[in-house]
């Protein structure tokens, strides 16, 4: 990768990086200054509320109570995408993309240290549990990120059809 090209890149990731913590940790102040614990609050009739709730585990509600071993695993999300971008990430999409994985964990990383849990207050119909903007940015991310691995797979010179039935 060009030196041109891995300095807009990191500066796209750490961008959008600052973007998600700042938009998650901003919006959880309002959540906790404005939203009563388990409470729900209707934005959209049917579809979308907000209630505060705070987990100390993963998603879903699953670990509950393992701060620690997630505090581990985000500082251990944020060095690798560190590295990855570092290295050469899939063009500019792939280092937003990981970006936003970076902001999210770190984000999520703030409310472990300072309140021993992450908060959490979206809730929208048919998803499985509560969740924040960091968790939005994370499996956003992860899912572009992705995205630009399958894509830049199918478009890499030199592969005909029957390299990619045979890899």
């Amino acid at each position: 990768m060009a030196p041109m090209a891995r300095r807009r890149d990191l500066l796209a990731a750490g961008a959008i990086a600052v973007l998600v913590i700042g938009a998650d940790q901003a919006t959880k102040v309002w959540a906790q200054g404005s939203l009563r614990p388990d409470h729900e609050v209707t934005v959209i009739t049917g579809w979308l509320w907000f209630r505060l709730t705070s987990n100390s585990g993963a998603s879903l509600g699953l670990f509950r109570g393992h701060n620690l071993l997630f505090l581990a695993v985000s500082i251990l999300v944020v060095v690798a995408v560190a590295v990855i971008v570092l290295r050469g990430a899939p063009g500019t999409a792939g280092a937003v993309a990981l970006g936003a994985v970076a902001g999210g964990a770190t984000s999520n990383l703030v409310d472990r240290v300072r309140l021993g849990s992450v908060i959490d207050f979206i809730e929208v119909h048919l998803w499985p549990t509560d969740f924040n903007l960091a968790d939005a940015a994370i499996r956003l991310g992860v899912v572009v990120f992705l995205l630009t691995l399958v894509l830049g797979w199918r478009r890499r010179p030199g592969r005909d059809a029957g390299s990619r039935a045979a890899g």
